[in-house]
């Protein structure tokens, strides 16, 4: 039997684990129960820690990767936006969307082929790709309302009169767009010919814009500048 002592670093770890660490336990004035229980749980309580820091690691490498992959989803945005040559920015918007789906950069980039689509008279591709990145994005989201304005617009120019009253219904809900919903649905109800329809939406209109009057003795009407107009069909479809 070899009885020669053994360096310190020679030690292995799994004689280390049944050895324990005494001197160090002692020195942390821990009660004698959780000395004991750290020593018979040596095994578990390291698997513990090595997972633990595995976790940690893949965490801190998966936001370090999506931080890259957005500053580089980000500058291909900026650059496609720039390009002059509307089918080369329409193929550079693509690859965008293509290549980081998950970033905003890409939803940007969709809704600039969309608007791509609206410049060159392609009103219905403009509207399937609008309605696609609508229904993706929340209602907390501060892009949601400019989304259903976009999308209003368009369904009143492609006369379908029904999903624009939708779009503009559902902008209602949003606060500070109230206004612009009710205008938009009287001229919704009016081009459809649903006289009564309008004229409630345009009073309400009225109504709302109203509530921005001055409190102070002599101040000016808080000013709208589509309230003239609103006005004016007012006054022509009660005629």
């Amino acid at each position: 039997m070899d009885s020669k002592p053994k360096h310190v670093f020679n030690v292995t770890l799994q004689e280390q684990a049944a050895v324990g660490t005494p001197g160090v336990l002692d020195q942390l004035h821990l009660p004698p129960a959780v000395i004991s229980f750290l020593q018979k749980n040596q095994r578990m309580i390291w698997r513990i820690v090595i997972i633990a820091a595995v976790a940690v690691t893949v965490v801190s490498l998966y936001f370090s990767w999506r931080e890259h992959t957005l500053n580089k989803a980000a500058a291909a945005y900026d650059q496609a936006v720039e390009i002059a040559d509307a089918q080369q920015k329409r193929d550079a918007l693509q690859k965008v969307a293509d290549d980081y789906g998950s970033t905003p950069s890409a939803l940007w980039s969709r809704i600039a082929l969309a608007h791509l689509d609206q410049q060159e008279g392609k009103t219905k591709e403009a509207i399937a790709k609008l309605t696609a990145v609508e229904a993706e994005v929340s209602a907390k989201n501060a892009l949601k309302p400019l989304l259903l304005v976009n999308l209003g617009g368009l369904h009143e120019q492609d006369k379908q009169f029904d999903k624009a009253e939708a779009a503009y219904q559902q902008l209602k809900g949003f606060k500070g767009f109230e206004p612009m919903a009710l205008d938009s649905l009287g001229r919704v109800y009016e081009a459809a010919g649903q006289k009564d329809k309008a004229v409630q939406m345009y009073q309400q209109y009225m109504g709302l814009t109203e509530l921005g009057k001055e409190k102070k003795e002599g101040a000016p009407v808080h000013s709208f500048p589509e309230r003239e107009l609103v006005q004016a069909s007012l006054n022509r479809l009660l005629k």
